[in-house]
């Protein structure tokens, strides 16, 4: 793990960047795409339960750094979306070596429509009741079209970032 925190930190850091720079100002049918969300998911899809949950605080707590969100929310949606695609990846199911193709994508899809739902009870417990003003079954669908489509590209770049090079097959 040890080996892996400093790569999957700077990926993590080069992605709130592209977040901020790029997709926060990029938006389909009025909603941002969170790539913020995203890559925890894929590291925790990797297998790296301790790194995702890292990348999660890292990615979040700098994003609500400099947006308009309330502090640690994004945070803790990304913890909970590292935590449970760990689970499946320490089974193996998101593997993108053993697994189906279109299983990475499916979870992380599952995953991109939980994220805004979660993120907007966790305001309504933080007492921030205006993270709900656009639709939010529009924000779900749009997040986990994107979700479904950056998964296979991301979760390369996390097992690379992560240590574990491809297999080569014979």
């Amino acid at each position: 793990m040890r080996r892996a925190l400093v790569p999957i930190t700077l990926v993590t850091l080069a992605l709130v960047g592209v977040q901020l720079s790029i997709f926060s100002s990029l938006r389909f049918s009025g909603v941002v795409v969170m790539i913020v969300w995203l890559w925890p998911l894929v590291v925790g899809l990797a297998g790296l339960t301790s790194l995702s949950i890292w990348t999660a605080v890292i990615s979040g707590v700098f994003f609500d750094t400099h947006s308009m969100s309330p502090f640690g929310l994004t945070a803790v949606v990304g913890v909970a979306l590292a935590y449970s695609a760990s689970r499946l990846g320490k089974e193996g199911v998101g593997d993108l070596d053993s697994a189906a193709w279109w299983v990475t994508p499916a979870i992380a899809a599952v995953g991109g429509f939980l994220a805004p739902v979660l993120y907007v009870v966790g305001g309504f417990f933080e007492l921030s009741f205006s993270l709900g003003k656009s639709s939010l079954v529009q924000t779900m669908v749009v997040n986990a079209l994107a979700f479904a489509v950056l998964s296979r590209p991301l979760s390369r770049v996390a097992r690379l970032a992560g240590g574990f090079a491809a297999r080569a097959r014979r």
